[in-house]
C-alpha cells in the first residue's frame, strides 16, 4: 500500500493524470484562468509608464506567457519562463534539466538555483538549448526540500501528486471498481453427477479443464458449446453503496487540492443555499496563485524590459463585488438597529460608515438639524429637560413647606 501511495510522488505519473483527465486539468488550469480573467490595474510613479507596460505586455504576449507558466507549474511541479529580447516562452519541468553547477553560496540571493537550464525542444525540432539563469524566471520554490525526493521535483511537485497518492492509499481507484463489478457477477456451472466426479482426482481434473475451456471460449467467441447434461447460468447480485464510493473519491480529491466541491461536481457544498464557504475557498485559492506566482513574475518582467518598478492590483471579480455589497448592507442594517434603539448617536453611525467605507461621506459633520431623526432627538432632549425641571421645582416647593 505504501508503494502504491508513493507512486503519486512520481511527477510524471501525476502529470499524466492531469493531462489525461478532464477533472484533473480543470483543477490545474481553472484557478489560474480565474486569476487572470479580470486583469490588473498597473500603478507606477509616472502615469505614462502604465501605457508603456500595457503596450509591451500585449505586443510580447506576456500576459499569456505568465498564465501558461503558472499552469505548467501546477501541472508538472515547476516551470521556467525564458525571457528573450522581444519574446517570452514557458517550459514545464518534465522537459527541463538543471545544470550541474549550482549557486552554493548561502549568502547569495540565487542560492539553491542552478546556473542554467538545459531545455529539451519540442518535436519535430528536437535537441536542447541552454538558458542562463539571468535570462529566466523560475515558477517554483528554490527552498523546496521534501522528505521523499526524486528527480523532477527539485522545486515543487505537481498539484495532483497528493490526491493521486490519497486515492491509491484508500484503494479508491479504477482497480477497486473493477473488482467490485467482478464480484457482483458470477457464472454457475451445473452438470449431472458432478459431485461424484469430484470425489476422484481424475474427475476433479476433468472438471477443472472443462471450466477452463468454457471460460477461454467465452472470452474469445462470446459463445459456449455445452453438452445436454450441462447447464450454465449467470447470477448477478445487486450491490449497494457504490455511489458513496464515487462521492467519497470526489470529496477526497477536493480536500487534497483545495478545489471547491461545488465547482468540481456541480453540487452544493454547504448546509443551505446561502452558504458561501465554497466562494471563500475559491477566492483564497485564486488569491494565493495571484499573490505568489503571477504578480511577482509581472513585476520582474516589467523591471527587466522597461526598467520600471510597478505594482499590479488585481481587478475585483463580480463575486467579490457582490460579497462586499452584502457586507456593507449588513453593516448598515446593524448600525440602523443600534441607532433605532438610541444606543448610538447619528455621529457614531456616520463614524461606522466612514470606518467601513460602506458609503462616501462628503463632509465630516452631520447633516443640519431639521430632519425627522434630529427633531426626534431634540424633542427627546427637551422632554427630558422639562421632566428634570419639574422635579427640581417640586423639590423646592416641598422644602419650603417643611420650613414653614
Amino acid at each position: 500500500m505504501k508503494a502504491r501511495a508513493a507512486e503519486g510522488k512520481i511527477p510524471l505519473v501525476a502529470a499524466l493524470a492531469g493531462e489525461t483527465s478532464g477533472i484533473g486539468w480543470r483543477i490545474i488550469s481553472e484557478p489560474v484562468a480565474a486569476a487572470m480573467l479580470n486583469g490588473f490595474d498597473i500603478i507606477t510613479d509616472n502615469p505614462e509608464d502604465d501605457v508603456k507596460i500595457k503596450q509591451l505586455f500585449d505586443e510580447m504576449r506576456i500576459w499569456q506567457g505568465v498564465e501558461r507558466a503558472t499552469v505548467l507549474k501546477r501541472h508538472q511541479g515547476w516551470s521556467v519562463l525564458v525571457m528573450g529580447d522581444d519574446w517570452v516562452r514557458s517550459h514545464g519541468a518534465n522537459w527541463i534539466t538543471p545544470s550541474n553547477d549550482w549557486f552554493s553560496d548561502y549568502n547569495d540571493p540565487l542560492f539553491g538555483l542552478p546556473e542554467g537550464w538545459r531545455i529539451q525542444l519540442k518535436s519535430p525540432i528536437g535537441g536542447e538549448v541552454f538558458i542562463e539563469q539571468e535570462d529566466s524566471l523560475l515558477f517554483g520554490d528554490p527552498e523546496y526540500q521534501p522528505l521523499y525526493g526524486c528527480a523532477g521535483i527539485e522545486f515543487g511537485e505537481p498539484v495532483l501528486c497528493k490526491p493521486y497518492a490519497a486515492l491509491q492509499r484508500l484503494g479508491l481507484s479504477h482497480e477497486l471498481i473493477i473488482s467490485i463489478l467482478s464480484l457482483s457477477v458470477q457464472d454457475i456451472y451445473k452438470k449431472e453427477e458432478l459431485a461424484e466426479d469430484l470425489k476422484t482426482a481424475k474427475g476433479e481434473a476433468q472438471a477443472a479443464r472443462r471450466l477452463a475451456g468454457i471460460a477461454a471460449t467465452r472470452h474469445l467467441n462470446d459463445m459456449v458449446a455445452i453438452d445436454k447434461d450441462e447447464d450454465i447460468t449467470r447470477l448477478q447480485s445487486t450491490m449497494t453503496g457504490t455511489a458513496d464510493l464515487v462521492d467519497m473519491a470526489i470529496k477526497l480529491v477536493c480536500a487534497e487540492t483545495g478545489f471547491p466541491v461545488s465547482m468540481l461536481a456541480e453540487r452544493r457544498s454547504g448546509l443551505s443555499n446561502s452558504d458561501t464557504s465554497a466562494d471563500a475557498q475559491w477566492q483564497n485559492l485564486v488569491s494565493h496563485i495571484t499573490t505568489n506566482d503571477i504578480i511577482p513574475a509581472l513585476k520582474k518582467l516589467t523591471l527587466r524590459y522597461l526598467g520600471v518598478k510597478a505594482d499590479f492590483i488585481p481587478n475585483k471579480s463580480q463575486g467579490q463585488i457582490d460579497r462586499e455589497v452584502d457586507r456593507d448592507k449588513k453593516v448598515a442594517e446593524t448600525a440602523q438597529i443600534y441607532y433605532g434603539i438610541r444606543a448610538i448617536t447619528s455621529e457614531e453611525a456616520r463614524a461606522t460608515a466612514k470606518e467601513t467605507a460602506a458609503v462616501t461621506l462628503l463632509t465630516e459633520k452631520a447633516p443640519a438639524t431639521g430632519t425627522i431623526d434630529d427633531q426626534n432627538d431634540d424633542n427627546a432632549g427637551q422632554s427630558n429637560g422639562n421632566v428634570n425641571q419639574n422635579r427640581a421645582n417640586n423639590a423646592s416647593e416641598d422644602t419650603s413647606n417643611v420650613e414653614a
